[in-house]
């Protein structure tokens, strides 16, 4: 019985000593960690910007929509939104921020974070993985289907289906979206 509870203060004093390590390394980085998400934030918004200055992000209770910045011109015209969309992927969540004229074309998109396979739909990153949604929405629809996609678009996406129908449903929702708050003041 005197064995048991030694072997179990120990394992108790080990458990203490990792949990306390862990949270120092947490409360050390998770300031960094902020900071860089930030900065990849900004970096994104001025990628798939040309038009004008993005204002403060508005928050929205939607399960794909999760937010919009207005991009406003020099005169505060809104020249574009910005929508930050949630898709399903392969391997969870995919965050999309994505540009739309006040019709709901898209202008430009980038993939944010997510846990795709590499080799796979981490090909999603790719600024040009993208290219096949610039100009869709409005009059022309989003492609969603592989069918929908010139052979050799079809091809490249083999293997990463449900990372490219994730990416296009949230892209097709966000320019309905779109189309429906465009032309507010």
């Amino acid at each position: 019985m005197k064995n048991i509870l030694l072997i179990g203060l120990k394992l108790t004093i080990i458990c203490a000593v990792a949990a306390l390590s862990l949270a120092m390394v947490n409360a050390a980085t998770a300031p960094r960690i902020e900071k860089l998400k930030i900065q990849a934030l900004e970096e994104a918004l001025s990628v798939i910007n040309s038009t004008g200055k993005p204002g403060n992000e508005i928050l929205i209770d939607d399960s794909i929509v999760k937010g919009y910045y207005p991009v406003l011109l020099e005169n505060g015209e809104k020249a574009s939104y910005i929508l930050t969309l949630r898709g399903d992927g392969y391997a969870g969540d995919l965050k999309i921020l994505a540009n739309y004229e006040k019709t709901g074309k898209l202008i430009a998109c980038i993939l944010m974070d997510n846990q795709e396979t590499p080799g796979l739909g981490k090909e999603a990153e790719k600024i040009e993985y993208m290219d096949k949604f610039i100009g869709t929405g409005s009059d022309k629809p989003v492609p969603v289907k592989k069918s929908q996609l010139p052979p050799e678009e079809a091809d490249a996406i083999g293997g990463a289906t449900i990372t490219f129908t994730g990416i296009a449903k949230a892209l097709e929702y966000g320019s309905g979206f779109i189309e429906k708050i465009g032309e507010q003041p």
